[in-house]
């Protein structure tokens, strides 16, 4: 039964997520137009892959567009998060579509959790997604890798 737990508990992504905090700017991006359709709004980029990431944040109403209602699926209207360069460079930014949002009242700053899926990454932006990464990874997760 024990083999059984730790088969069902383990990572079985093909990009695992990792576990990193690093605040971001983010606004509604209409593709078609190529212009902003809301104002910037502040969250966290957390649960990080090269395929996508959770951003947790305090709205999903952005000015007269909610995140997930107003989503477009055929991909009009997508999500642009702008990630501050770790080397103090200015921020790059990477498109991305909403999944799906979990509401976690009990967390004051950033209540919601809004599952992201990142939208035909280029490659200079997966090397900024890995990067990303790797300066934000704990040491004890990089001590684990090296036993």
């Amino acid at each position: 039964m024990k083999g059984l737990k730790k088969y069902i508990r383990r990572e079985r992504r093909r990009h695992p997520r990792h576990p990193i905090c690093t605040d971001v700017d983010f606004f509604v991006w209409d593709t078609l137009i190529r212009r902003p359709r809301t104002g910037k709004a502040r969250g966290c980029l957390t649960a990080v892959s090269v395929k996508g990431a959770c951003l947790q944040t305090r709205q999903l109403q952005m000015g007269n567009h909610h995140l997930l209602l107003d989503n477009d699926p055929g991909g009009r209207t997508v999500v642009k998060i702008e990630i501050p360069s770790p080397s103090g460079e200015p921020p790059w930014d990477i498109q991305a579509r909403v999944l799906s949002y979990d509401k976690h009242p009990e967390r004051k700053q950033y209540p919601f959790d809004v599952r992201l899926q990142f939208v035909n990454p280029t490659h200079a932006q997966i090397k900024n997604i890995e990067q990303l990464i790797r300066s934000q990874s704990s040491p004890k997760s990089e001590e684990k890798k090296d036993s």
